[in-house]
């Protein structure tokens, strides 16, 4: 897990664990750009962070709202871990997509399409 734009949780309200895209660069060439449904477990120091496997919410992309010049992965995971995790190990099952990335005309939109992602 790696420092994103800090953007998640401050201005969305969201807080979301980012990973190096560098690390996984040839599946990402190969999967279609666009929000996921998942499973995410983090573990730190051999031990499973919260305790077991939590649902994920992920946007692989540009993120075309905030003009991404690099692609992210950031994943929001249904959890309250209470803290940050940078450079904790985290695995991903990638399940579904929920829609294509799309760009918002307002924040307001942004958010509630991301509340309704998660719903």
């Amino acid at each position: 897990v790696v420092e994103g734009f800090k953007r998640g949780s401050k201005e969305l309200g969201w807080p979301t664990a980012n990973l190096d895209p560098a690390s996984f660069e040839a599946q990402l060439d190969k999967e279609q750009e666009g929000v996921y449904l998942g499973w995410a477990a983090v573990e730190e120091d051999g031990v499973l962070l919260g305790g077991k496997v939590h649902k994920a919410v992920l946007s692989i992309g540009w993120n075309p709202f905030y003009k991404n010049e690099q692609r992210t992965v950031e994943s929001y995971l249904c959890h309250d871990f209470g803290r940050d995790f940078y450079g904790a190990d985290m695995r991903l099952l990638v399940c579904a997509c929920i829609r294509p990335q799309a760009d918002f005309s307002s924040m307001d939109e942004l958010i509630k399409a991301i509340r309704e992602d998660i719903e």
